[in-house]
C-alpha cells in the first residue's frame, strides 16, 4: 500500500471524527424496518465507506457527507426490506462466504488504518462492533444479490423489445469508447516454505508454553492472535454452527475434545491453533490464535521472476493460452485460458490494467506488474477505436442494454411494492 493512500484515508477518518461530533449527531435509531432498526452510528460508518471510495473529503464538504448518509440510509432500508423477502422467498447464503468476505474487507480497513487500535479510535466504535456491522451488512448484500439474481432469471428481451429500444433512445445512446482485447496471466505471491515454517514453529511454541501453564490460551491470543475479530476476546469465536469457518479451521475444530488444544491448522489466513470449549451436536464454541504467514521479498522476486520467463518464453513462439492454463492462478483459467476478452478502458475493473493496456501495442505483452490480486503479465490483442453504436453492427450490444433497461423498470416496481408490503419508519 501506497504511503499516500494510507495518509488519506487516516485524513478521511480524522475528517469523520471531527465532522460528526461538529453535527451534533448522537446514536439513535434512524430507520424501522418490519422489526429490525437500523442506527445513526451504522447510517455513519456506512457513509463513511462511501465517501472514502469516491475521494470525498468529508470535512471540507459536509453537504457532500449528508448525501452520502442519505444515500447509505436508502440502501441499508432496502437491504432490510430485501433480507425480509429473501426470507418469505426461503433464499439461503454460505455463510462460509460471508465470513471470508468480512475478514477480507475488515483487514483492508486495518491495513488503511495502520492498526486496529486506530481503526477503533477513528470509529469511536470496538473492533467487534465493527465486525458485526460489517457481517450484517455484507450478509444483507449477498441475499440482495441472490434475490435479484432470481428475479432477473425470469427477465427475458425479444428482438421485437429490442428494436423498439433502439428506436426509442438512438439518438442518446453513447458511442462505443476505445476498447482493447486483452490476455493475461496472474501469479499471485506464495509465502515461501521458510515463511510457512516460521508461522508454523511461533505458534508451536506458544501451545507449548499454553500446556505448561506458563500462559492461558486466553492471554495468549490477546498477546499473539492477529484475528481482529476475536483477539481482543481472547480468541473467542462464540456457538458456530456448521459451514461457518472455512473447512480446514471446521474439521479440525469439530474433531477435537472439549478443552483440547489442536496442532497449527492451515488455513487461507494462516496458522491457527484452536481449543476446543465446548460441543453441542452440531454447535460448536471454539476459540483460535491466528499468526498469518508473511511474504517475503525473496517471495516476490521470484513470482516477477516467473512471470518474466513467461513472458520471454511467449516471445520466442510459445502458446499463451498453454502457458495460462499451465501456470495462472486466475481461478476462471481453467475455462477462459488466460482470454479476458473485450473491454473499454474505462470499465477495465483493475486500475493497473489501464494504465499497462494503454501503454501497449497490437500483439505486445508487458513486463510483470501488480495489482491487489497478484503480479501479472497483460497482453493487448486488439486496439478498437470508438464508434457509432448500430443495430446491424451491434445487435448484442443493444440486446444488453435494452434487457439492462427492462430489468431496471422491473426492479423499480418490484421495490415500490416492497415498501408497500412491509413497515419502514424513517427517522433521520
Amino acid at each position: 500500500m501506497s504511503r499516500s493512500i494510507k495518509s488519506f484515508f487516516i485524513c478521511c477518518l480524522m475528517s469523520l471524527a471531527a465532522f460528526l461530533p461538529a453535527q451534533q449527531i448522537v446514536d439513535g435509531i434512524a430507520a424501522i424496518v418490519g422489526e429490525d432498526i437500523i442506527l445513526f452510528s451504522e447510517v455513519n460508518q456506512y457513509a463513511f465507506e462511501m465517501a472514502q471510495q469516491s475521494g470525498t473529503d468529508i470535512y471540507n464538504d459536509p453537504e457532500g457527507f449528508a448525501r452520502f448518509q442519505e444515500l447509505a440510509l436508502r440502501d441499508m432500508v432496502n437491504s432490510k426490506i430485501l433480507i425480509l423477502q429473501a426470507a418469505a422467498d426461503s433464499i439461503e447464503i454460505n455463510e462460509r462466504n460471508v465470513e471470508a468476505t468480512v475478514n477480507q474487507q475488515l483487514e483492508q480497513y486495518i491495513n488503511l488504518a495502520g492498526s486496529q487500535e486506530m481503526l477503533e479510535m477513528y470509529f469511536d466504535t470496538p473492533i467487534k462492533k465493527i465486525r458485526e456491522m460489517l457481517y450484517e451488512r455484507i450478509k444483507s448484500s449477498m441475499i440482495s444479490q441472490q434475490l435479484q439474481q432470481e428475479k432477473f432469471s425470469k427477465i427475458k428481451i425479444s428482438r421485437p423489445e429490442v428494436i423498439t429500444f433502439y428506436e426509442q433512445y438512438r439518438d442518446s445512446i453513447p458511442e462505443l469508447p476505445v476498447r482493447v482485447n486483452i490476455d493475461h496471466i496472474l501469479l499471485r505471491e506464495k509465502p515461501s516454505p521458510v515463511s510457512k515454517e516460521h508461522s508454523y514453529n511461533m505458534l508451536m511454541e506458544i501451545r507449548a508454553r499454553i500446556k505448561s501453564g506458563d500462559i492461558s490460551f486466553e492471554q495468549a491470543a490477546k498477546e499473539y492472535s492477529q484475528d481482529p475479530g476475536s483477539a481482543d476476546e481472547g480468541g473467542d469465536l462464540g456457538f458456530v454452527s456448521k459451514g461457518t469457518f472455512v473447512a480446514e479451521f471446521e474439521k479440525a475444530a469439530f474433531a477435537l475434545n472439549p478443552d483440547e488444544i489442536s496442532l497449527p491448522v492451515e488455513t487461507q489466513f494462516g496458522y491457527h491453533l484452536i481449543q476446543l470449549l465446548e460441543k453441542r451436536g452440531e454447535l460448536i464454541h471454539a476459540r483460535h490464535i491466528l499468526i498469518p504467514v508473511e511474504s517475503s521479498d525473496e517471495d516476490r522476486k521470484y513470482v516477477i521472476n516467473m512471470l518474466s520467463t513467461l513472458r520471454d518464453s511467449i516471445l520466442a513462439g510459445g502458446d499463451f493460452a498453454r502457458f495460462a492454463r499451465k501456470y495462472s492462478d486466475d481461478p476462471d483459467v481453467g475455462a477462459n485460458s488466460g482470454r479476458l476478452g473485450e473491454f473499454s478502458l474505462q470499465d477495465l475493473q483493475i486500475p493497473e490494467f489501464v494504465d499497462v493496456a494503454a501503454g501497449l501495442k497490437e500483439g505486445e505483452i508487458s513486463t510483470p506488474f501488480q495489482s491487489s490480486y497478484g503480479f501479472h503479465i497483460l497482453r493487448l490483442n486488439k486496439y478498437l477505436p470508438s464508434e457509432t453504436i448500430s443495430l446491424e453492427k451491434h445487435y448484442p450490444i443493444l440486446e444488453n442494454m435494452a434487457l439492462g433497461e427492462k430489468r431496471s423498470r422491473f426492479w423499480n416496481e418490484f421495490m415500490e411494492n416492497l415498501y408497500g408490503k412491509y413497515y419502514v419508519e424513517i427517522k433521520l
